[in-house]
């Protein structure tokens, strides 16, 4: 934009505008048009490097080919460009670009990336298989793969990721040595989310680094052989699968989901199986645990939920937070051959559980006997959570009760008598999200966390 000053004089009053609004401008602009105004103005093109330090290779049209030929060419132009994190949308190569990826990485080495993302948007192996070149890439901090093959991680190529604190993988087909060789060589990896395609005998983790493993995949065992920093474990849908847990050196362990009754559980000298429990080694670091209470073929809960339940209650005497999830289907019942009036005696919770959550409250006596308990035997319980669904109809399945119906289940679970006579109990419209755990730490989640209370 020009305009005249005088008779003669005209100024670009764009370009007359701060370094830090230029880079702005530019910065929201497309990637290759970002570098199309470098090009023609000169007192922008000295600015462009400095968008490249967290380099966003996204075309939101569909052109593919410009989008391998714009990354490729604006790394060859800016050989010396600080290149922080470097990010891409999902990838679609024809055959013959598919060595693009390995000449961007080669490129990156040598700029001192420190975070990277790549996602790609294809099914045929050849094609979304990440380069060898990747291990070249040393000063890389955080790495995010999304739909993809990773390739074969050797001991001597993890340990060259050695500075790596944070691995996301998503969908990725990965070996199970490859996985074990990044946790045991990559010495100052403190997260790891992995959700890896295929098939693992076993999930064996040996870090001196790691403080946080969220893993879903398909595997028979997760052993925890030596991980001494180690403070949070999710491992989704393990409790759907027979994988058995062993945890044999995890001393500052607090948050641990999910185990279920098919799980075989042992830590230290303790073991849980199917046909038996026997407490010996206490876990008094678990601060947050969440199990699930699964039913049989016929509808009831398992034959020995209850002492299952009361005795992983007693492994974990500091317990602060226990998440409860069941099964969603209306027809789960309490079993006939139980009664939570034996368990009236158990008192290893006098201490220290805060809170309770019921992810999925349908008002079954099952349910409202474990909340009384519970509730009975905490003293210190500062909040029990009802995430609530509808339990009539085929068409009401997975809607919120009606008002009437809390105000009906709070009259059935009689909670104003009980010890914790200052806990508050909280309805909510809809069960707890099946990601909670993944994204509770979110401002936005926590936000709107209580939006869909009942007020009752």
């Amino acid at each position: 934009m020009a305009t005249t000053i005088g008779p003669d004089l005209s100024r670009d009053r764009i370009s007359n505008l701060p370094d830090s609004i230029l880079l702005t401008i530019i910065s929201s602009l497309e990637m290759d048009e970002a570098a199309r105004c470098s090009i023609l103005s000169s007192r922008w093109r000295h600015l462009f490097p400095s968008t490249l330090l967290d380099f966003n290779a996204f075309i939101t049209r569909r052109d593919r080919i410009n989008l391998v030929k714009a990354v490729t060419s604006i790394l060859a132009a800016y050989p010396d460009a600080l290149i922080r994190s470097f990010r891409t949308g999902t990838l679609y190569f024809c055959p013959e670009y598919k060595a693009a990826v390995d000449g961007w990485l080669r490129d990156l080495s040598s700029h001192g990336i420190e975070e990277l993302l790549l996602s790609f948007n294809c099914t045929e192996d050849k094609l979304r298989r990440i380069p060898e070149s990747l291990f070249a890439c040393s000063s890389l901090k955080r790495l995010d793969v999304s739909n993809a093959v990773f390739p074969t991680a050797t001991e001597a190529a993890a340990a060259s990721l050695a500075c790596l604190t944070t691995i996301n993988l998503s969908s990725v087909k990965i070996s199970q040595d490859s996985v074990h060789n990044l946790l045991e060589q990559c010495t100052m990896l403190e997260h790891v989310t992995v959700n890896f395609i295929g098939q693992f005998d076993s999930l064996r983790l040996r870090s001196q680094s790691l403080k946080v493993l969220k893993s879903t995949g398909d595997f028979n065992e997760l052993f925890i052989d030596d991980a001494p920093k180690l403070e949070y474990l999710l491992g989704r849908w393990m409790h759907q699968r027979k994988v058995h847990i062993k945890v044999a050196h995890a001393p500052k362990l607090e948050f641990l989901a999910y185990l279920g009754m098919s799980n075989k559980i042992d830590i230290g000298d303790t073991s849980f199986t199917e046909e038996s429990i026997h407490v010996k080694t206490l876990m008094p670091s678990i601060k947050t645990l969440s199990v699930n209470l699964s039913h049989d073929g016929q509808g009831f809960m398992e034959v020995g939920y209850m002492g299952w339940l009361m005795q992983l209650l007693k492994l974990f005497p500091r317990l602060e937070t226990l998440y409860i999830k069941s099964s969603s289907w209306s027809g789960a019942q309490d079993s006939m051959s139980e009664s939570w009036e034996m368990r009236r005696s158990f008192r290893c919770l006098d201490n220290h559980l805060k809170k309770v959550v019921i992810e999925v409250y349908r008002g079954h006596e099952w349910q409202r006997e474990v909340a009384k308990f519970l509730h009975g035997r905490s003293k210190f319980l500062k909040t029990m959570e009802f995430h609530c669904m509808d339990d009539g109809t085929l068409e009401g399945f997975a809607k919120a009760p009606s008002e009437e119906w809390v105000r009906e289940q709070k009259e059935l679970l009689c909670l104003d008598s009980r010890a914790a006579r200052d806990a508050s109990f909280l309805f909510f419209k809809g069960q707890l999200v099946d990601n909670h755990h993944e994204v509770c730490d979110g401002e936005l989640y926590q936000r709107n966390y209580y939006r869909d209370l009942y007020d009752v």
